[in-house]
């Protein structure tokens, strides 16, 4: 009995170590095959075209090794006894295909072949890709094989099938948007990123200057003034708005008459542009013509209101259309949580005796937790980027009293033509980004991998 039971348990531990190993392989040919393709993104923008180069070739070896390795330990491809070889086959004609195009951009096709010659510029930027997308779609005709290999094994649906097979055609569709996300939106940031480590001008130029343009940036009043401004209007704003769009939604769900009457006039503001809410507070704030004036002309002469003028107040006069502008959302959001609760919770509350205050803090509010982080990543990247309300405002005065960080980079990329100093600081921008959206992922993604 001892000896079937070890017998058993080194069955189990052997069936846990191959399944670990297998995953093990299919994350490692993910991995290899993204950073192959971040690889040969980024030498398109002429960035250490060598070593990203290298890098990307080295990159589809290890995703090759990968996928022979899946495949020999699937057993073999078993074409005919599984439905995936539609799948394979048509990866396979797509890397033709690419291989086709690739070679009319070769000198002794286009010489074979005299009708290339009219869009020869066409072939020929075509061949800078097409030898990367041969590679790329081989590879995953490889591992769509063993999916299909394994699916006809165990039954077991795998990460590699999950990712290349499951939904193919919506795969296939999204593949542009895919391709444009990877080369405008990650090879920019990494663009950006790298060029603000250079001394570039008016035109950026490889010319790497280390920290040179960070020290400058956080060495400049003008910055500093910034991050200030950007701190104050952020906290500010995100407890306010809080605040202000909770008890919105607390009063609205009371089921009050004119409810939708309300909740639209609420959220109208919304629906206008920065632009348009900046120069409508531009006009209420102003003493000569807005709330000022009003109180004035109506007796209180000594009354004053002028904060868009006052350098030590501008920053809150820039608040006050904010939050009229997005409290609205906020509220919105935080009635569909309100609504979203049991009513049972309610009325066990009322039976309990338990007053409206404390049902509110201790029941209702953690479970709205979903909704407020959601709230707190809407809020935090409107902070970031605040830049319209301000030019609208105040175009940062009066000084630089209610300078953002945002303007800032403007100013330098497009007007100072000091791209290095611009690209510096938009990077720190992209820093505030990640350090809001990196713990809302963990937050959001995080605790459901771990239930």
């Amino acid at each position: 009995m001892k000896g079937g039971g070890l017998t058993v348990v080194s069955a189990e531990a052997t069936g846990r170590a191959g399944h670990i190993n297998t995953h093990g392989l299919e994350r490692l040919f993910l991995w290899a095959l993204i950073a192959a393709g971040v690889a040969g993104g980024i030498t398109r923008f002429g960035i250490w075209s060598d070593l990203f180069g290298w890098l990307a070739v080295a990159a589809m070896a290890v995703a090759a090794l990968a996928a022979g390795l899946l495949i020999l330990r699937a057993g073999g491809l078993h074409w005919g006894r599984n439905r995936f070889r539609r799948q394979v086959l048509s990866w396979l004609a797509a890397a033709l295909a690419a291989a086709v195009l690739w070679s009319f951009g070769e000198k002794p096709v286009q010489a074979a072949l005299p009708f290339l010659s009219g869009a020869r510029k066409f072939w020929n930027a075509l061949n800078e890709f097409g030898l990367f997308f041969v590679a790329l779609f081989v590879l995953i005709a490889a591992a769509v094989a063993w999916a299909g290999t394994l699916r006809g094994e165990d039954g077991h649906k795998g990460l590699l099938e999950h990712t290349f097979v499951t939904n193919m055609t919506s795969k296939i569709a999204g593949l542009p948007m895919i391709l444009t996300a990877l080369a405008v939106f990650v090879g920019g940031t990494v663009w950006t990123v790298v060029y603000s480590f250079t001394n570039s001008k008016l035109l950026p130029r490889a010319q790497f200057v280390g920290f040179d343009q960070y020290e400058r940036l956080w060495s400049t009043n003008r910055w500093i003034v910034s991050i200030e401004n950007l701190l104050i209007y952020g906290a500010c704003s995100l407890v306010l708005s809080f605040v202000i769009g909770f008890v919105l939604a607390a009063l609205l769900d009371q089921k009050i008459r004119f409810e939708n009457t309300f909740r639209t006039i609420l959220l109208y503001p919304f629906a206008l542009s920065f632009i348009v809410t900046g120069l409508v507070w531009q006009w209420l704030l102003n003493p000569d013509l807005g709330i000022q004036a009003v109180i004035r002309g109506a007796g209180w002469v000594g009354f004053t209101f002028d904060p868009l003028n006052n350098a030590d107040y501008v920053i809150f006069g820039v608040l006050i259309a904010g939050l009229w502008q997005g409290t609205g959302l906020i509220m919105v959001l935080m009635l569909a949580g309100l609504r979203g609760i049991d009513q049972e919770i309610w009325k066990a509350a009322r039976v309990d005796g338990i007053p409206m205050w404390k049902t509110y803090v201790f029941i209702v509010i953690p479970m709205m937790r979903p909704v407020f982080i959601t709230s707190i990543v809407i809020i935090a990247s409107g902070i970031v980027r605040l830049y319209d309300l301000v030019v609208a405002q105040t175009s940062g005065g009066p000084g630089i009293a209610s300078q953002v960080p945002a303007i800032y980079v403007y100013d330098y990329m497009f007007q100072g033509q000091n791209l290095g100093q611009g690209f510096a600081a938009s990077t720190m921008m992209l820093l505030a980004v990640a350090i809001v959206i990196i713990p809302w992922a963990y937050l959001e993604f995080g605790s459901k991998k771990r239930g």
